[in-house]
């Protein structure tokens, strides 16, 4: 079994416990549950963050070995998605920015 779909079945056993379950797809729940799960599971925590232009919130937590990562879209109602999950997380530093060429 993939490792998403691991994820998407515990994540489903937290909805079908759920009163929202019907109305939710299997591989979304409750931001606050999602990130318990990776954390207490996956020793993931967020390592890059971006706010996209309708309010959502577009995070990638990793584990400090980057040996696995997750792609996680929440809502501003508190709502999270897994969008993809991985393994061989790498940050890249950031670079400066070049000026206009001479």
């Amino acid at each position: 079994m993939s490792r998403i779909a691991w994820v998407g079945a515990a994540l489903g056993a937290i909805l079908f416990a759920s009163p929202v379950a019907a109305q939710t797809p299997a591989q979304c729940a409750k931001r606050v549950d999602i990130v318990k799960h990776l954390t207490g599971q996956f020793h993931e925590t967020p390592v890059a963050i971006g706010l996209a232009d309708n309010g959502s919130l577009l995070e990638i937590l990793a584990s400090t070995d980057g040996k696995t990562w997750t792609l996680l879209f929440s809502t501003p109602t508190g709502m999270s998605c897994l969008m993809a999950t991985g393994q061989d997380w790498q940050s890249v530093p950031l670079m400066a920015q070049a000026g206009p060429p001479a």
